[in-house]
């Protein structure tokens, strides 16, 4: 599977998510939003971009120190959303421009327990954020639940990410469309949430 596109719908909002495992489709998605953004990018308030990633548990113990492998990397930016199968496509053929892009020091990356994120993709892949933002921390609301935050911070109520889609298998070859939807509404409701909260 080279690429394929989902429309996903989150409180009444639309995104639009870009689903693949392929390094140049992933490279596409990034240089366009850089250049979508040129702008905040060149401004002194830098660009905001929503993360995320999912991993299949575990259900043996892992080691002291261990961390769970990503299997997907989301992002989001806009209306528009990449779901990349990192864990598929494999750390020798993450695209270089994705790993700049997640380093460069102008680029907020928005996400719930993000820095538990970073620390699968720097442990599984050998790749640096250089600016997390805990959602957790932006919205100051602590330990509350995502859709909480939505419904407090932005309005939107309905919200929704079923914890058993969360717990379930994100190594397949090919998403489903309710896989797609929870990965592309994380990193949506984290963009917004940025967006919000830090300009």
């Amino acid at each position: 599977m080279k690429r394929r596109t989902q429309q996903v719908h989150v409180a009444g909002r639309t995104t639009l998510a870009t689903v693949t495992s392929d390094p140049a489709v992933a490279r596409r998605w990034v240089h366009t939003a850089r250049w979508r953004k040129v702008g905040h990018l060149r401004s002194r308030a830098g660009l905001i971009v929503g993360m995320g990633v999912q991993w299949t548990p575990s259900f043996g113990r892992l080691s002291d120190g261990a961390e769970a492998r990503p299997a997907t990397l989301q992002l989001c930016c806009g209306r528009r959303c990449l779901v990349f199968q990192i864990g598929r496509a494999g750390a020798s053929r993450v695209p270089l421009v994705l790993r700049r892009f997640l380093e460069d020091a102008r680029v907020d990356f928005v996400g719930y327990n993000v820095l538990s994120d970073c620390s699968k993709l720097s442990a599984h892949y050998g790749l640096r954020v250089a600016c997390p933002q805990e959602l957790r921390k932006v919205t100051v609301m602590g330990n509350s639940s995502m859709e909480s935050m939505a419904e407090q911070v932005l309005g939107w109520r309905g919200v929704k990410k079923a914890e058993r889609m969360g717990a379930g298998n994100w190594d397949v070859s090919t998403l489903s469309k309710k896989q797609v939807r929870y990965a592309a509404t994380d990193a949506f409701v984290s963009y917004c949430l940025g967006v919000k909260c830090l300009k």
